[in-house]
């Protein structure tokens, strides 16, 4: 019995495995798929028939995308955080105040997840897209959550999702990274420059309500426009004061 289901769990995660690799290859066939998970074309084809037959993938010609089926999961898990919905005033507001992009970031299973934007005139999106999973440690919206998780948790995290270097300016020690984290918690905003692509910066603050930690809204954009005193002053301001405004509408729900 316990052998039986130990195989139904390995084909379960194989299938998931997958349809996590038709997504990171933005499309591909059978061949491409068992190569990028080091198993057989037999046994990447028969799951990936699986996935269309359960409508979570479509085929187009000899290439599998993810279906629209998957958008409809995404929704949901959207719709019930109160958080997005609460925040898509403050954010536009903010995007057209400051003229750039402005994103709404949770933590799930130790990563970032964007789940709300709003554009403002001259926005630069660089990386990230609705619904994508990105590392905390070298984005500002991440280290805005990380900064108000308990040590422990941090410590975890980085075990799980190791600290990639993007480039020179990126933190890859957790001790270093354990005291940033502390000075971010003291001035109540955290910042990035140039620590996931040269010559990009970011500005990001932690939405808590009580004592719950909800996520962190951030503004970002080329460094020409994030320096001196924009950078260290007034979109500091503007980014924890929307988050306050965030913060005060949810406590009304």
């Amino acid at each position: 019995m316990s052998e039986n289901r130990n195989r139904t769990v390995k084909s379960a995660s194989n299938l998931f495995g997958v349809l996590e690799a038709v997504h990171e290859l933005e499309g591909a066939g059978a061949t491409a798929v068992a190569d990028h998970l080091g198993i057989a074309k037999s046994t990447a084809h028969d799951h990936l028939t699986t996935l269309v037959e359960h409508e979570f993938l479509i085929k187009e010609g000899s290439t599998y995308r993810v279906g629209l089926k998957c958008l409809n999961y995404g929704i949901q898990a959207k719709n019930r955080l109160e958080l997005a919905n609460a925040a898509k005033p403050s954010l536009e507001q903010m995007a057209e105040e400051t003229g750039e992009i402005v994103w709404l970031t949770v933590e799930e299973y130790g990563k970032g997840v964007f789940i709300e934007k709003a554009m403002g005139e001259r926005a630069v999106q660089p990386y990230g897209e609705l619904g994508r999973r990105v590392p905390l440690h070298d984005i500002a919206s991440g280290k805005a959550i990380l900064a108000h998780l308990s040590e422990n948790r941090v410590r975890e995290i980085v075990e799980k999702h190791p600290l990639p270097n993007r480039t020179e300016n990126t933190i890859t020690d957790v001790e270093e990274l354990l005291a940033e984290l502390e000075m971010i918690r003291e001035r109540g905003y955290a910042l990035n420059d140039s620590e996931t692509f040269e010559g990009f910066r970011a500005v990001a603050s932690p939405v808590i309500v009580g004592d719950d930690l909800l996520g962190s809204i951030v503004v970002s954009g080329p460094e020409n426009r994030f320096r001196g005193e924009r950078f260290r002053t007034e979109l500091p301001e503007i980014v924890t004061g929307t988050a306050n405004a965030i913060e005060l509408s949810l406590a009304d729900y």
